[in-house]
């Protein structure tokens, strides 16, 4: 009667103890901290204070690292030097990123860990663009569209850059609305949480976000292959995903995103 009590508890106690050195497995990469090469000016995902990194996106990377007991040391750049920081694999980590088969081919892509929508901010003075229903015809009324040249925002998009000459860059978002608002340019395109955050800390009154989703995507981070071993990669997904089921990754964007500006996809 007792052999069977204390086979069961031996197990337990093997399983407990697996999943213990599991969860407390060391990886070299490790060894020094781990390095993400980003813009400096992404708010509310990624930003500097000071000499502090801050932003959800941000947060959420270091929390999954410190389960793995690593740590991060972020590296900013301008958004012209991230494009290049991005395509030379300079870093260990990105974050923010959408999947493309050319970015696959270098990197690996962890679990989503939001959805993004990309919208247009305008004038609410310009009438042309009230009732816009697609790219093709923002593009059609010679709009001069600002934007950041690292960003994805879908396969329309992309080709369009490739064909119309009315694609401006800019620094950052909040250089690219007053842009906008000083009349400029007349569309800025971005991530809709990135555009609502700012526009919610700017002096621009005038300036509205059109309805309209230009694209959308899920969001991962990004590995460097060269870098970054594929058990790394994997138990960094199997932290993410028990964060999502157990909503502790929505309550963490829900506690750091501007309320009005909430997307409801995580």
């Amino acid at each position: 009667m007792t052999i069977k009590p204390l086979l069961i508890c031996s197990i337990f106690y093997l399983i407990l103890s697996l999943s213990n050195e599991s969860k407390a497995e060391n990886f070299q990469e490790c060894d020094v901290p781990l390095v993400l090469s980003s813009t400096s000016d992404w708010y509310p995902y990624l930003y500097q204070q000071g000499k502090q990194s801050l932003g959800v996106d941000v947060e959420l990377l270091k929390q999954i690292l410190s389960k793995m007991q690593c740590q991060l040391k972020v590296v900013h750049f301008p958004e012209r030097r991230s494009l290049f920081e991005l395509s030379s694999g300079n870093f260990d980590i990105g974050l923010g990123a959408s999947f493309t088969k050319e970015r696959h081919k270098k990197f690996d892509f962890s679990l989503p860990y939001r959805f993004e929508k990309n919208r247009f901010v305008y004038r609410a003075s310009d009438n042309t663009l009230e009732n816009i229903n697609g790219l093709t015809e923002i593009i059609a009324a010679k709009k001069v569209i600002a934007v950041n040249l690292a960003g994805w925002y879908g396969h329309e998009f992309e080709q369009a850059k490739t064909q119309y000459d009315g694609f401006i860059f800019s620094d950052t978002v909040a250089k690219r609305l007053k842009m906008l608002a000083y009349n400029r340019v007349d569309v800025v395109v971005d991530d809709d949480i990135v555009l609502c955050s700012e526009l919610a800390r700017s002096e621009f009154p005038e300036l509205v976000m059109h309805p309209l989703i230009i694209s959308s995507a899920d969001i991962h981070f990004i590995f460097n292959r060269k870098r970054i071993s594929p058990s790394f990669v994997r138990q960094f997904n199997q932290i993410l995903s028990e964060m999502k089921k157990s909503s502790e990754l929505e309550q963490l964007y829900q506690n750091q995103l501007p309320s009005n500006c909430i997307n409801p996809s995580f």
